[in-house]
Parts: C-alpha cells; sequence; structure tokens
C-alpha cells in the first residue's frame, strides 16, 4: 500500500514538473515571437555600431588604433555578415602584412580560416591554419589557434556524411584537448572543458561547470547565445527534451536581440516545435533562419536548413490542407446554421407580428375597459349623488305634503270652505315646486359636473355660446345636455322632465348641432363626455 502511495505521488509530481515546464517553454516562446517582430530595430542598432565603427576608420588613427578598429569591425560582422567580415580580415591583413606585424598577420589567419570554414571552404581553412608557425605563437594565440582547427573539424563533420563524421569528431576532440591543455582556468577553459565532459556523457559535471555563468553573462550577447545552446547540447545528449528546448529558445532570443545571423538555435527549436506539432511557429522559425542565412551568405547554414525546410514546409502544407478542410466545413456548417437561423428568426418574427397584433388589441381593449370603468364609476357616482339628493328631496315633499295637508284640513275644520277650494284650485304650488327642483337639479348637476358649461361653451362658435344668469343655474338649453351628459338621451323623456313639448327639445338639440364646431354628427357624443376625467 505504502509502495503504491509512494508511486502515485511520485507521478503527480511528475505531472506537476511537466506542466510547469510546459508553462515556462510557452512563455520563452512568446518572448522569442516579441524578440522576432521587433528584429528590424535590433538589426538598426547593429547598423548604427557599424556605421561609426567605419566613419572612425577614415580619421587620422595610430597603427595601434586601426588594428583596434579593423578588430570590432571583424567581430560585428563575424556573425552577420560574411562578406563584410572577410573583406575587414583581409584589410586588416594587408594592413599588418605592409606593417610586417606577425601578431596581427596570425590573428588575421586564424580569422580567416574560421571564416573559410563557415563557407564549407574546409580544405581552404586547414591551409591557411597550417602556413601559421606553431612555435611563433604566444600561449593565447595558441588557445585560438586550437580552437580554429577544433571549430573547424566541427563544421566539416556537420557537413560530412555518417562515414566522415564519426574521424572528424576524433580530430575535433584531438584539438579540444589541445586548447584545454593551454587554458588556464576560467570562463573559456569552463566552455571547453564542459563540452568535452558532454562528449564523455559526463552531465553533472558539465551542469555544475556551465550553469552558474548563465548568471555572469549580458542575455541579448552572443556570448549568452553560445552559452546557451552548450546547455541545450547537454539536455539534449541527456536525453531532456523539453529543458533542451527552453535553452534553445533563450539561444535563439539572445541571437535575435544580438544581432547574430550565423545562428543554430533558430534552426533546431523550429525542428522540434515540428515533432510538438507547433507548425505555425516551426514554419515561422526555419523561414527566418534560412532568412539570416542568406542574410549572411553562409553556405554550411544553407545547406543544413535546406534538410529540414522541405520537412517542415511539407507539415505546413499539410496542416493549411487541413485547416483548409475544418475551414471548408466549418463554413458549411455555418451556413446551415444560418439557414436554420434564418427560419427561427422568420418564425419568430411572425409570431412576434402576432403577438404584437394581440399587445395592440389588449392596448385597446384596455382602454376601452379603463374607459367603461370610468364610465361605470362616474354613472356610481352620480346615482350615488342622486340617490341621497332623491331622498333628501322625497324627505323634503313628505313634510311639504304633511304641512300641505295639516293646512288643508286646519281650513276644512274652521269651515272656510271658500279658501279651501281657492287653495285647491291655485297652481302656485306646483310652479314653485318646480323651480325649486329645478334649482335643486342645477345644483346638484353642477356639483357632479363643475366645468360643464365652460367645456359645453367651447364646443360652440362664440355667438352661439350660452351664458346663465346665475352661476349656480342651468338655462333650459343647458337642462337639456346636462340630462344628455346624464345619460338621458330620448327627447320625450327629456320634455316630460323639462315640461317642454317633444318638438322643441327636438329642435333646441338640432339647433346646437348643426351649430358646432365640430361635425355635427360627434356633437352629442362629444358632449357626453364633457368632464369624463374628473374624478
Amino acid at each position: 500500500m505504502k509502495k503504491q502511495i509512494l508511486c502515485l505521488v511520485l507521478f503527480s509530481f511528475s505531472i506537476l514538473c511537466c506542466t510547469e515546464r510546459k508553462k515556462n517553454l510557452d512563455l520563452l516562446l512568446s518572448d522569442l515571437d516579441k524578440a522576432l517582430d521587433n528584429v528590424e530595430e535590433y538589426d538598426r542598432q547593429k547598423e548604427l555600431r557599424l556605421i561609426d565603427l567605419k566613419r572612425q576608420l577614415s580619421l587620422n588613427l595610430s597603427f595601434e588604433e586601426r588594428d583596434e578598429i579593423y578588430s570590432k569591425l571583424y567581430k560585428e560582422y563575424e556573425a552577420y555578415t560574411f562578406d563584410s567580415a572577410m573583406y575587414y580580415v583581409k584589410m586588416h591583413l594587408d594592413f599588418a602584412a605592409k606593417r610586417k606585424n606577425v601578431y596581427q598577420i596570425t590573428e588575421c589567419k586564424m580569422r580567416l580560416a574560421r571564416m573559410y570554414s563557415t563557407f564549407a571552404r574546409f580544405t581552404e581553412a586547414i591551409d591557411l591554419l597550417n602556413s601559421i608557425e606553431k612555435k611563433d605563437l604566444i600561449p593565447e594565440q595558441l588557445t585560438t589557434y586550437y580552437s580554429a582547427y577544433a571549430e573547424i573539424y566541427i563544421y566539416w563533420a556537420e557537413y560530412s556524411n555518417n562515414e566522415d563524421r564519426g574521424n572528424f569528431m576524433s580530430i575535433k576532440d584531438t584539438y579540444q584537448d589541445s586548447v584545454l591543455s593551454v587554458l588556464s582556468q576560467g570562463y573559456a577553459f569552463d566552455i571547453n572543458y564542459g563540452r568535452k565532459c558532454i562528449d564523455s556523457k559526463d552531465f553533472t559535471t558539465a551542469k555544475n561547470i556551465l550553469l552558474p555563468h548563465l548568471a555572469q553573462i549580458n542575455p541579448e550577447t552572443r556570448e549568452y547565445a553560445i552559452l546557451t545552446s552548450l546547455i541545450a547540447y547537454l539536455y539534449e545528449s541527456k536525453g531532456d527534451e523539453n529543458a533542451q528546448k527552453e535553452y534553445l529558445a533563450l539561444s535563439a532570443i539572445a541571437d535575435v536581440k544580438a544581432s547574430v545571423k550565423e545562428n543554430t538555435s533558430l534552426r533546431n527549436l523550429a525542428f522540434y516545435l515540428l515533432n510538438d506539432r507547433d507548425i505555425d511557429r516551426s514554419n515561422r522559425y526555419i523561414k527566418k533562419s534560412l532568412e539570416d542565412a542568406n542574410f549572411y551568405n553562409a553556405r554550411l547554414r544553407n545547406i543544413q536548413i535546406a534538410k529540414i525546410l522541405p520537412v517542415i514546409d511539407k507539415a505546413y502544407q499539410l496542416e493549411r490542407e487541413k485547416r483548409q478542410k475544418n475551414l471548408q466545413f466549418a463554413i458549411i456548417i455555418i451556413a446551415l446554421l444560418t439557414l436554420f437561423l434564418a427560419g427561427i428568426t422568420y418564425y419568430l418574427f411572425n409570431q412576434m407580428k402576432k403577438l404584437s397584433r394581440i399587445r395592440k388589441e389588449l392596448i385597446i381593449t384596455n382602454k376601452n375597459l379603463r374607459k367603461t370603468n370610468i364610465r361605470l364609476s362616474e354613472t356610481n357616482h352620480i346615482k350615488e349623488e342622486y340617490i341621497g339628493h332623491f331622498l333628501n328631496q322625497c324627505s323634503v315633499y313628505i313634510d311639504k305634503l304633511n304641512a300641505y295637508r295639516k293646512s288643508l284640513n286646519k281650513k276644512a275644520t274652521s269651515e272656510k270652505i271658500g279658501e279651501l277650494f281657492q287653495m285647491l284650485k291655485s297652481s302656485q304650488i306646483i310652479e314653485d315646486e318646480l323651480k325649486e327642483f329645478y334649482r335643486n337639479f342645477d345644483t346638484t348637476f353642477l356639483e357632479l359636473f363643475p366645468n360643464f358649461v365652460e367645456e359645453f361653451n367651447k364646443l360652440l362658435p362664440k355667438e352661439e355660446q350660452i351664458q346663465p344668469k346665475h352661476a349656480s343655474e342651468l338655462t333650459v338649453e343647458l337642462r337639456i345636455f346636462a340630462l344628455l351628459r346624464l345619460g338621458i338621451t330620448d327627447s320625450a323623456k327629456i320634455a316630460g322632465f323639462l315640461r317642454y313639448s317633444i318638438s322643441t327639445i327636438y329642435n333646441y338639440r338640432s339647433k346646437y348641432r348643426n351649430n358646432s364646431l365640430i361635425p355635427r354628427d360627434k356633437f352629442e357624443e362629444t358632449v357626453m363626455k364633457i368632464c369624463m376625467e374628473r374624478r
């Protein structure tokens, strides 16, 4: 059980480490992409330095100062442009030869030999180094001398077929040992010894020697690119591909920022990313490597890239074709979904139209209901007012009839028959009661509709408007339309109420219909809506 738990913990830890490594590599690749986006600015800074150095050559310099400028121009061009590097090395060689400066002649020959090796002119490079008298070299130059031989055979091994590669690497190892034999302790020794440890599979020693130097070197220099490239080679030999890609990315970033065109890290990284199916980056990096090789004019790098480029380009084309097919499939799906969406939209549009129509009908119905409710409320209010008034009037009339009965009874009891008959024949009491009735009607109506007269007059021209003598009384015409406003539209009922003939009532109604400011057929309908919103 304990073993199972331990295995599970180790498995989980390994997954966590892999995930963390993947994140680190993704961040580094993002940084590399940004650096490639700004490559023109890095190259512009490089060109400015070169322009300044060339300008200094035109000045009146001492021999030593001119030697120094030639050396600086070579170092700037060494990994930037092959032809320019060759040009300034040869100029320096001619300058040194005229002065018979053996030290500078030797330096230039070793530089030329290294340049020939990058152009795959290995025999010429070897002949040039063989022309140097080794016994005349100082210890510092011996290091460069042996390093140049080792570098030539490394490049020759990369360029050759598998049969000769082992032989060239064996010769390289010999010269590498010679380099170590003349080097004192320091950075150069550690680099060469670290490479030897990698070749001999002593990875722990190589790591302990090389990794501490990372913090001591500017990460935007060619030296940093070389160191990280060597560490990537260490992890490649060790079989740790993730770490190898991380250091290749660091090396490629340094190459880009230092404007190094004679590089290998970007090319190797492109190949490993192809295996990871990161086709777009792989294609971009190999194209950039080819562009750098063409700019530098290095035959060896062109040959190396030519071996990888078709593989990456084929994978890129296959990926493009796959994406095209996926895109076509996606377009078909989108087209079908669009048609489906159009159908749904059309259906929803029709449903919305129906809903809109129903909503409008509901709005109209609600408006009508509100109007009906207002009318009902108003009618109920009128009924309430008139019922109260009716009950009050009934009580008053009962009291009056009782008083009139008592008066008649008194006359009869006192045998005042003449006065009794006189009272019975008189219509004065009826007239008085009618006046009182109409006055009560007017008062009650105007309490219910205080603006009726004003609103009614607005429907008539000025000359036809009715002005009552008293604000609390209505004229006969106004009473007709007041009854109409209360919902009594029958002329016979109105005539009976007002004690006029039906024809008189009809004439009044016709007169005001004909003289109104609104259409004749809308007049009485409008009158019935006067003060409808009063509550």
